[in-house]
């Protein structure tokens, strides 16, 4: 055992005679250890996935980096005959030496295949939605619930729409999210997230891997409902010519470039149709974008609604009451106040709501009492997945420009102001975009013709 002892494990202190070496080799133990423990835990684990598939693999390089440091420091203080040490000169027929060679390849081997099942696992982890959406929880802590709760979306990988095909694009996506990392461990990162279109992948690399620009997807029938005070049902319904919106938009050969005041689109400076008009053009600054479908279609995951839209769809769904006196509008006005927290949100709404009722209909607080206490815990669930005040994320923060309710939208375009030189402006007929069926009716007798 001495003999063997001298000849095969002697190697080992070649790499450990130092305390930085030592160190290394047992960040690299017990990153391994660590890992084949952690074998089999689920990708979407939070933070143990965190673990495993992130800080493992730093500390197991970080180790192997710093054996050889320690060697180097080791040579310099130690003679250079040291019985532990390589000789001063080198000969490949020393067999010392070719024991050395014989453990570092055999170690090497080994660190090869662990350290890339750990970069491969490392890899395939941070391209997970888990990943994207707890790493920084915080921050994206919002985007990451309501695009869980994203309907068609909801099963598409962040990086599907956010990083693009290609080694390069993997890049690039890696060094922001290190820019990311910096603003997150300085807390300088903004509130609300911002969303610019300066790093929107376009729809040609996103959208269109899965919806086709050339179907012609013709005519839809476009319905919202609201309670009156009374809890009567009023019906409003479009069917929406969405087959040819989107050819005089993204048609074959139709090419739109726009050039927009500021970073939300909020308000469009000039418009030019490719081999047609320009409309507008005055004045300088803002940036220029070729139009494609998120420039409409700007929330097609990560979707925040206002607390109209929220309460309509719950009540119209029959989750919140539709026949209690003023539910709409006590509702609308429970969820408008500040609150100080989501918790604080949890706590005040329910109580809010009843004293709402208290104070403007004492009856209807007596007869309902049951359900207005079940729908004050509804009105906290719709509140916490909307606002989220230490992002300063409120109803309303990132409107949806696919219509002309909650922003602009349509008419961010279609409006007096951009004008050609001859003062055409782009058309503003409802019936270009949709024929109206009927807006605020009570037994919409078109939605009753349809089924509906």
């Amino acid at each position: 055992m001495g003999r063997f002892t001298r000849r095969w494990i002697l190697p080992v202190f070649y790499l450990t005679d130092h305390w930085i070496s030592r160190v290394g080799l047992w960040l690299v133990m017990s990153a391994v250890v660590l890992w084949i423990f952690l074998t089999g835990a689920s990708e979407a684990s939070g933070y143990l996935g965190i673990l495993q598939f992130v800080a493992l693999p730093v500390l197991f390089f970080a180790g192997l980096a710093l054996v050889p440091v320690g060697i180097s420091l080791q040579r310099r203080r130690e003679a250079p005959d040291h019985h532990l040490h390589l000789p001063a000169r080198i000969e490949w027929g020393n067999p010392r030496i070719q024991r050395l060679l014989v453990f570092l390849a055999v170690a090497t081997g080994f660190n090869v295949v662990v350290g890339g099942a750990l970069s491969y696992r490392t890899v395939r982890y941070m391209e997970t939605t888990n990943f994207c959406g707890t790493a920084c929880h915080q921050v994206m802590g919002p985007e990451y619930a309501a695009h869980l709760a994203g309907g068609a979306h909801g099963q598409v990988r962040c990086v599907d729409c956010h990083v693009g095909e290609g080694a390069g694009a993997k890049i690039a996506a890696k060094w922001n999210g290190t820019r990311q990392l910096f603003l997150l461990l300085t807390n300088r990162y903004s509130r609300p997230v911002p969303s610019p279109p300066h790093g929107l992948k376009s729809s040609a690399e996103t959208c269109e891997n899965c919806h086709n620009r050339a179907h012609d997807y013709g005519d839809r029938l476009w319905r919202r409902s609201r309670f009156d005070d009374a809890g009567e049902r009023l019906d409003t319904a479009l069917m929406m010519k969405v087959g040819r919106i989107h050819g005089a938009h993204l048609g074959r050969g139709r090419r739109i470039v726009y050039r927009a005041a500021d970073a939300g689109r909020k308000a469009m400076m000039a418009v030019r149709v490719e081999g047609g008009e320009t409309y507008g053009g005055a004045g300088s600054g803002g940036f220029e974008r070729e139009m494609d479908c998120l420039d409409c279609h700007n929330r097609p995951a990560h979707a925040f609604e206002t607390a109209e839209r929220a309460v309509d769809r719950e009540m119209t769904a029959g989750v919140l009451p539709q026949k209690v006196p003023q539910f709409r509008r006590a509702a609308l006005a429970v969820l408008a106040k500040g609150y100080a927290s989501r918790e604080a949100a949890a706590e005040q709404i329910p109580a809010a709501l009843l004293a709402y009722y208290k104070q403007n209909a004492p009856d209807a607080m007596v007869l309902h009492r049951t359900e207005l206490e079940r729908a004050g815990g509804r009105l906290v669930a719709l509140y916490q997945q909307n606002v989220y005040p230490e992002m300063k994320l409120t109803w309303g923060s990132y409107p949806r420009h696919d219509g002309h309710t909650d922003s602009p939208g349509c008419f961010r375009c279609h409006n007096e102001e951009l004008k050609t030189k001859s003062g055409q402006t782009m058309t503003q007929d409802c019936e270009s975009c949709h024929k109206v069926l009927g807006v605020e009716e009570k037994n919409l007798a078109s939605l009753q013709e349809l089924g509906g």
